[in-house]
C-alpha cells in the first residue's frame, strides 16, 4: 500500500513540476477545444500517471500500444475538456468549499503518510511548493465534482427493465461487456492450534511475572517480539481508534491507567498490554508481542477445500458470508464490486481475465493470503451494470452534441 501511495505521490510532483516548468521547444499543441488547448506535455503526463496506476513499467510497452494509449489518453483529455463546457452549459456550479475539504484532506494524508518533514523535503527535491501541489489537486477535484454531478443528473433519466437486464446478462455471458462484477473469498493464513498452545504458556508465565512486580518495561524489551517497540519497552506512544487491529484496540481502550490486560489474542499473536496515559480519544500502550507463526499450506489446504465445495454446488456468497477473513466484503457475500476490464488490479487481472462469466478461479496467492475469485453473472449483480453502461452511453451522447456546437482540432501527425 505505501509503494503504490508513494509512486501516486511521485506521479503527482512529476505532473505538476513539468506542467509548472518553461515551456520547452519539443513541446506542441496536440488538439484545440474551443477555446482551449492540450499540449503533448499534459498528455505524456497523465499517460505516466495512468502507467503508474497500473504498475506498468513503460520500457516493457510495444511502440504501438503506447500511441495507442497516447491517443487514449488524448481523447480522454478532450472528453474532460467537452465535459468543462457541458457543464457550463447547464449551469452546474462547483462546490468549492467541498473542493477545498478534498484538498486539506488529500494533503493532509500524504502528510502523515510520510510525514511532513519528509513531505517538504520532496517538495524541495522537486523544485515546487506545496500551493502548486495543492492548484493540481483542486484542479483535479473540481473536474471530478462536474463529472459526478452530471453523471448523477443524467441518472435520473435512465432505467432498466428486467428484459434490458436480461439482454445484458446474454450479452455479459457471450464476453461482450467491458466491465466485470467480482466477488472473492479471502483466507488469512492463522496459526495453528498447536502453535498457540506452545506460544501461549510462555506468554501466561511473563504475565504472571507483571502481576508478581516485576517492571513492565524491563520485560518488553527481554521477550517482546515486536521490532518497532521492544528497544522501547514496548512502548508504542499514543494512539486513537481505528490505528491498531480491532481485538488489541477493544482492550487497550477499556483498560485505566496502569492497569495490565490479560492476554489479548490478535491475528500477530499473544500481547499483554499496559496502559500508560489517555489523553481525550488517545490512549498511550506498552505491550508485549509473542508472534505465532502463520501457517500457509493450511490457509492453502483450506483455500482449496473451499474451491471443492464450490465446484460440488456449495453457494458462492453463503461460503463468503461464513468463511472469508475480509469482514468488509464477507457481509456482502463476497461482493467486491464491478470494475472495466482494461482497469484490473494488476495483481489479480490476469487470473480474473481468464475466467467467464459465472467461473470462480483456483487460490491466487497474494500479499496478506489466499483468495478464490468469482466473475458475477447473475441478474442482482449486473443490473447495476446495465445501468451504468446505458448512463455512460447518455453520458457520451450530451459530450457528442456539445462537441458538434464547438470547434475541436486534433493535431497529430
Amino acid at each position: 500500500m505505501k509503494i503504490a501511495f508513494f509512486n501516486l505521490l511521485i506521479g503527482i510532483f512529476t505532473l505538476v513540476s513539468t506542467a509548472r516548468a518553461e515551456p520547452v521547444l519539443l513541446d506542441k499543441i496536440v488538439a484545440v477545444v474551443d477555446d482551449e488547448i492540450v499540449l503533448q506535455s499534459d498528455v505524456e503526463n497523465k499517460l505516466r500517471m495512468t502507467l503508474i496506476g497500473r504498475g506498468i513499467d513503460v520500457r516493457t510497452l510495444p511502440q504501438a500500444e503506447l500511441e495507442d494509449m497516447f491517443n487514449k489518453v488524448l481523447e480522454n483529455e478532450i472528453q474532460r475538456k467537452l465535459l468543462l463546457a457541458k457543464a457550463r452549459e447547464d449551469s452546474i456550479e462547483v462546490d468549492e468549499d467541498r473542493v477545498e475539504e478534498m484538498v486539506r484532506a488529500q494533503i493532509r494524508q500524504f502528510k502523515e503518510e510520510f510525514g511532513a518533514a519528509a513531505f517538504a523535503e520532496e517538495l524541495k527535491k522537486q523544485g515546487l511548493t506545496e500551493r502548486q501541489v495543492r492548484d493540481e489537486f483542486r484542479e483535479q477535484f473540481r473536474n471530478q465534482y462536474l463529472e459526478r454531478s452530471m453523471n448523477e443528473m443524467l441518472a435520473q433519466q435512465v432505467s432498466v427493465s428486467p428484459r434490458d437486464v436480461k439482454a445484458f446478462q446474454e450479452k455479459y455471458r457471450r464476453g461482450e461487456s467491458d466491465v466485470v462484477s467480482l466477488s472473492h473469498i479471502f483466507l488469512e493464513p492463522a496459526a495453528s492450534v498447536e502453535q498457540q498452545d506452545k506460544i501461549r504458556p510462555q506468554a501466561e508465565a511473563v504475565l504472571e511475572r507483571i502481576r508478581a512486580g516485576e517492571n513492565f518495561a524491563a520485560l518488553a524489551k527481554e521477550y517482546s517480539q515486536d521490532p518497532g517497540s521492544a528497544s522501547q519497552g514496548g512502548d508504542l506512544g499514543f494512539f486513537g481508534r481505528g490505528t491498531m487491529v480491532t481485538a488489541f484496540e477493544e482492550v487497550a481502550f477499556g483498560l485505566k491507567v496502569g492497569e495490565v490486560s490479560d492476554l489479548v489474542q490478535s491475528k500477530f499473536g499473544f500481547h499483554i498490554i499496559r496502559v500508560e496515559e489517555i489523553a481525550g480519544d488517545q490512549v498511550r500502550a506498552r505491550h508485549i508481542l509473542f508472534l505465532l507463526p502463520a501457517d500457509e499450506e493450511a490457509a492453502q489446504r483450506r483455500a482449496m477445500a473451499l474451491y471443492q465445495q464450490i465446484q460440488e454446488g456449495a453457494a458462492f456468497a453463503e461460503l463468503a458470508r461464513a468463511e472469508s477473513d475480509f469482514e468488509q466484503t464477507a457481509s456482502r457475500g463476497g461482493f467486491l464490486g464491478s470494475f472495466p476490464k482494461a482497469n484490473l488490479p494488476p495483481e489479480y487481472a490476469d487470473v480474473v481475465r481468464a475466467l467467464k462469466p459465472g467461473e470462480v478461479s483456483l487460490p491466487v496467492k497474494m500479499e496478506g493470503g489466499w483468495n478464490l475469485f468469482r466473475i458475477n453473472d447473475d441478474a442482482s449483480a449486473l443490473e447495476e451494470i446495465a445501468k451504468q453502461e446505458r448512463l455512460q452511453a447518455l453520458f457520451r451522447e450530451k459530450l457528442a452534441e456539445t462537441r458538434k456546437k464547438l470547434y475541436v482540432d486534433v493535431r497529430l501527425e
